[in-house]
Order: structure tokens, then C-alpha cells, then sequence
């Protein structure tokens, strides 16, 4: 099964091994369940035959997200296997990828129907990644992409070496890179707080750990820096 249960009838993710520079990872796609019975699909993988398979036992696919502005590899691949899906892109994306421009632009200013189920944070003053956080509020699920990571003390060689050096190694944080590309710690301190006032019980990130325990405090733990 590609497919696995986070929250039984629910929420379920699948994985898939990307290759980062030297780097080999992982990416998470996630796939929630709405109250209607569709399906809603965060930060999607390639589309195989196996997966598309599982995933129609869960009900048909209507909304498709390509979260931020790096996360869009396997958007377009997705979006052919679903025609009948809508698809949302973040921000800035189709300067990037003008082949997306066709596809709507996630924004504050726009609500969908599907946002009374899964609430949007918008993460102000981070313009490289452009990312919207969602939480599922009837499981206190946060899903999240690339605002934040955690690498499992699995990790050997140098997967181990980097998340070191990133600051991100068995701990939820923000890469140390990533904090350098913050043009406005105000703003991101906004959509922080707005984070932080969820009723967060897990967190679920694009690439590697699942935080199940304690995920709050490791919430906001991850932000002490940018209230020094």
C-alpha cells in the first residue's frame, strides 16, 4: 500500500524519494477527506497506477494544492489524472511556472468552499516559498511544507551531517537557511501567532517525521528564535 492512515476515514499520506542535490528524501503528499466525501490533496506526487488506484477507494479527488512555490514538481501529472479536480497554486508560482497560470492563486482574499473545514494561514514575510499553512480542525491536524522540518535520528552519513548543520536533526525548526531568507520578521511573527493560536494536536510535514506528540510546544518551541 502506498497510501497509509494518519487519522482512520480521514486523513492519509504517501511518500515518495526525491533526490535533493547529494541528497536523497523524501516528499509527503497528503489526502483529507472532506465532509462531503471528496477528496482534497496537499502538496501532490507522481501519479502511479498503484497510487491513483488507492486513492479512488477514498473517494473522487476535487481539489488538487500546489502549497508553495516549491512544491509543484508533480502538480501538472496530477491535475491530468484528475480532470474533473480544481487546482490551486501558491503565490508567485506562475512567475515561476507560467505553464500554471491557467490554475487558481491561493489568497486570503478568496474562499473556497473547502476552507470551512481546513483553515488557511497564509505565512507572511517568507516571499521565497510563499506557503499556506492548513489546519484540519475536526482531527488538530497542521499540515505544513517546507516552513518547517524535522529529520528523523534515522538518518545516517550525510543526510545526518546536513540536517546538522541545518538545525533541523530529531527537532521541529526552521532550517537555518531558511531563516536567512526572512525579509520581514514582523510579518512572520504575525502569521506565527496565528499558527500558535490553533488547537494543534499533530503536525504533518512535506518531507520526513510526522509530529504526533507534544506537537504544540514543539510548535512553538520552533519559533523561539524569532522572538529573541
Amino acid at each position: 500500500m502506498l497510501l497509509k492512515t494518519l487519522v482512520p476515514g480521514q486523513i492519509w499520506y504517501a511518500q515518495q524519494a526525491i533526490k535533493f542535490g547529494p541528497l536523497n528524501l523524501s516528499t509527503r503528499a497528503t489526502f483529507i477527506k472532506l465532509r462531503d466525501g471528496s477528496v482534497w490533496v496537499h502538496s501532490p506526487i507522481e501519479p502511479s497506477a498503484q497510487l491513483l488506484a488507492e486513492i479512488a477507494e477514498i473517494g473522487p479527488v476535487r481539489y488538487v494544492l500546489a502549497p508553495n512555490k516549491s512544491h509543484h514538481l508533480f502538480f501538472t501529472p496530477f491535475m491530468k489524472a484528475f480532470p474533473n479536480a480544481e487546482g490551486y497554486i501558491a503565490p508567485g508560482l506562475a512567475e515561476k511556472r507560467p505553464d500554471l497560470r491557467a490554475y487558481q492563486v491561493l489568497s486570503p482574499l478568496k474562499k473556497p468552499a473547502w476552507t470551512t473545514e481546513l483553515i488557511p494561514v497564509f505565512v507572511e514575510g517568507l516571499p521565497i516559498i510563499n506557503e499556506t499553512a492548513w489546519f484540519h480542525s475536526a482531527t488538530g491536524t497542521l499540515i505544513l511544507t517546507d516552513l518547517l522540518f524535522c529529520f528523523g535520528a534515522e538518518h545516517i552519513g550525510l543526510a545526518r551531517v546536513v540536517a546538522r548543520l541545518l538545525g533541523v536533526d530529531d527537532q521541529l525548526a526552521m532550517s537555518r537557511t531558511m531563516k536567512l531568507l526572512v525579509k520581514d520578521k514582523t510579518a512572520l511573527a504575525r502569521s506565527v501567532d496565528a499558527l500558535l493560536a490553533l488547537d494543534v494536536e499533530r503536525i504533518v510535514l512535506a518531507h520526513d517525521q510526522i509530529i504526533e506528540n507534544d506537537a504544540k510546544r514543539k510548535l512553538s518551541a520552533a519559533f523561539n528564535w524569532l522572538r529573541k
